[in-house]
C-alpha cells in the first residue's frame, strides 16, 4: 500500500512539473488599454495614459514617415520634382551671355571628384527644362517645380550645377558671381503627401574645378556660403568651367519603412508619456504591444483615430 502512495505521489509530482513547464512556455498575449483625450489642438501636449502595458509598445503617430500601414513599404510610387534657386551678379566672361548654368545629370559617372572621371561620364543637360537667374542684382530666381519622373532608374544618380564663363573677349567684361541656395529633390504620393528625397545640405556636394585657377581660394571654384554656394569669379582672362556634383541619389522609388516611436522596452514600466502634434487634421494612431520570451512572441495592435485642430 505504501509502495503504492508513493508511486502515485511520484506521478502527480512529475504531472505538476511538466504543467508548469507548459504553463511557462506560454506566452500571454498583450491586454493594454490606452485613454486619451480624441480632440486636441496643434501644439498642445496630449497625455496618453496606459494601463497594463506590455513587455514592449510603439506608436505609430499617423503622421507622414510613421504610419502603421506603411510599415513594410520599400518602394513609393509617385512623381518626381525638383526645384532650386540660383542668383547672379556682374558679367560673365562670355560677353554678358545669360547662358552660362546649365543643369545635367548622369547614371554612370563614378563619383571620384577627378576632373578626368567628369569628362568621361555620360552627361544629360536638362537644363531646358529649368529657369535660372539671369538678372545681375543677386535676386533669387526659382527655377520651377519640374516633374523629373522621366529620369527614375535603379542606377544611382548624380546631379552636376555647371558655370561656364568664358574668358574676356571684350574691355570691361569679368566673370560672375552665381549663387546655388536651395535644392529641393521630392517624389509626391498623392496630393497631399510628400517625401522628401535630398536637399542642399543632403547627401551632399562635391565642387569640381575642370578649368580656371586662382591664387585665392576664395575664386574660381564653387564654396559653402551661408547654407548654399557660390562660385565667384575672379578675372576674365581665362575660362571658368566649375561643377558642384551632388552625391548618388536614388530615383527609383525606394524608401525607407515607416517606424514607430518606442515607448517601452522589457525591462521599463509605463503608465503615461506625452506627444505634441505640429499640424492639424485627422490622424489614424496605432499601438503595437508584444509579449516576448524565450519560448515566442504574441502581439496585440490597437488603433484610435485622434483630431487635431488650430
Amino acid at each position: 500500500m505504501k509502495k503504492t502512495v508513493y508511486v502515485l505521489s511520484i506521478l502527480l509530482l512529475v504531472t505538476f512539473v511538466f504543467q508548469s513547464c507548459d504553463d511557462l512556455e506560454e506566452v500571454d498575449t498583450p491586454n493594454f488599454d490606452i485613454a486619451f483625450n480624441e480632440t486636441v489642438k496643434v501644439g498642445e501636449p496630449i497625455e496618453f495614459t496606459v494601463n497594463n502595458a506590455p513587455n514592449f509598445l510603439s506608436f505609430f503617430t499617423g503622421e507622414l514617415g510613421r504610419e502603421y500601414k506603411n510599415r513594410n513599404r520599400t518602394k513609393a510610387e509617385g512623381s518626381f520634382t525638383l526645384s532650386f534657386e540660383t542668383s547672379r551678379h556682374y558679367m560673365d566672361g562670355a560677353s554678358l551671355t545669360d547662358n552660362a548654368w546649365s543643369l545635367l545629370y548622369s547614371t554612370d559617372y563614378s563619383g571620384s571628384g577627378l576632373v578626368e572621371d567628369v569628362q568621361t561620364a555620360t552627361w544629360t543637360d536638362i537644363s531646358d527644362r529649368f529657369t535660372f537667374a539671369t538678372d545681375r542684382t543677386y535676386n533669387k530666381t526659382n527655377s520651377g517645380i519640374v516633374d523629373i519622373t522621366d529620369l527614375s532608374t535603379d542606377k544611382p544618380v548624380y546631379f552636376a550645377l555647371r558655370v561656364y564663363a568664358e574668358g574676356k573677349k571684350e574691355d570691361g567684361n569679368r566673370q560672375g558671381i552665381f549663387d546655388f541656395y536651395s535644392f529641393d529633390l521630392k517624389v509626391e504620393l498623392d496630393e497631399v503627401q510628400t517625401l522628401e528625397i535630398a536637399n542642399i545640405q543632403n547627401p551632399g556636394w562635391v565642387s569640381v574645378n575642370i578649368e580656371g585657377t586662382n591664387s585665392n581660394d576664395s575664386y574660381d571654384h564653387w564654396v559653402n556660403k551661408s547654407g548654399g554656394f557660390r562660385l565667384h569669379g575672379g578675372l576674365a582672362e581665362y575660362t571658368n568651367d566649375d561643377w558642384l556634383i551632388s552625391l548618388p541619389l536614388t530615383l527609383s522609388g525606394a524608401v525607407d519603412p515607416d517606424r514607430g516611436l518606442p515607448l517601452k522596452t522589457y525591462s521599463e514600466r509605463l503608465e503615461a508619456f506625452e506627444y505634441t502634434y505640429t499640424e492639424p487634421g485627422t490622424y489614424k494612431i496605432t499601438f503595437v504591444g508584444s509579449n516576448e520570451t524565450i519560448y515566442g512572441q504574441e502581439d496585440n495592435i490597437k488603433e484610435y483615430t485622434i483630431t487635431v485642430t488650430e
